[in-house]
């Protein structure tokens, strides 16, 4: 039987209580909930859908953290990503995780910011597979398109001094989409102080492992998982794109 609550697109002021205690969790705060309705409201949302590969109170949502679950909606006419900040959460806001996406925005980097409260962040809908998951299906010539993305990417992250800090582990925070555009999600615990790399991270997480995605990728560029790590710590040295080497010259190919 179809759950009638599911994979529906509701209005705010519409939502069953089940619903609106997807963004209470992991509590069901009833008046929490409606005081959370109202700040979606300010924030432009207007409806929630309930589909994605995981389950909240017996529904579905995009993904959920130990901070926090995002949830799809409907705002500014389009769709959307709603980032609930969970009662449970180490953090008492989401507003600085508002501030270094924003930040990566400003170089084409994460999806869309289009509003953001102490408790919700609104991102433009991205449609798109985790990498790694991708990346086992891909032919080698979009591998090579999507790695040469990342990678510029990680340089222009690395050019405003905000460092990711979790890019190693690719599956989790990156997304392919259709059109082989490249997203990196999740700058909860990003830094502008740190003096790690986004290079290094996305490097050791495309070329360096030692994993069936790793290989492919390599495969793909023509480098050996040698010549990746030579790349690393001459970037990690010289912070200078021209210290990729040989890897450079196969990004530039793709």
């Amino acid at each position: 039987m179809v759950d009638p609550e599911a994979a529906v697109a509701v209005e705010l002021w519409k939502l069953s209580t089940r619903q609106k205690l997807v963004l209470t969790y992991p509590y069901a705060d009833e008046g929490e909930a409606r005081k959370r309705l109202v700040e979606l409201l300010m924030l432009g949302v207007t409806k929630l859908v309930f589909e994605g590969p995981v389950g909240v109170w017996g529904l579905r949502v995009l993904a959920k953290g130990t901070t926090s679950v995002v949830v799809k909606g409907e705002a500014f006419g389009a769709e959307v990503a709603v980032k609930a900040r969970r009662l449970d959460a180490n953090r008492f806001s989401l507003l600085a995780e508002a501030e270094r996406l924003r930040l990566a925005n400003r170089v084409g980097v994460g999806p869309r910011l289009l509003a953001a409260s102490r408790n919700f962040l609104v991102w433009k809908y991205v449609e798109g597979l985790p990498l790694e998951e991708w990346a086992l299906k891909a032919e080698l010539s979009e591998l090579r398109v999507a790695a040469r993305k990342l990678i510029e990417q990680a340089l222009a992250l690395d050019s405003i001094g905000l460092v990711h800090m979790e890019l190693s582990r690719l599956g989790d925070h990156v997304l392919v989409t259709p059109n082989l555009d490249v997203v990196i999600f999740d700058f909860e615990t990003a830094s502008t102080v740190s003096s790690k790399s986004n290079v290094t991270q996305v490097l050791q997480g495309l070329l360096v492992r030692e994993t069936e995605v790793a290989e492919r990728f390599r495969r793909a560029l023509g480098v050996s998982k040698e010549e990746a790590l030579e790349a690393a710590r001459a970037y990690k040295a010289e912070r200078r794109r021209e210290a990729l080497g040989k890897l450079l010259e196969a990004l530039e190919r793709a």
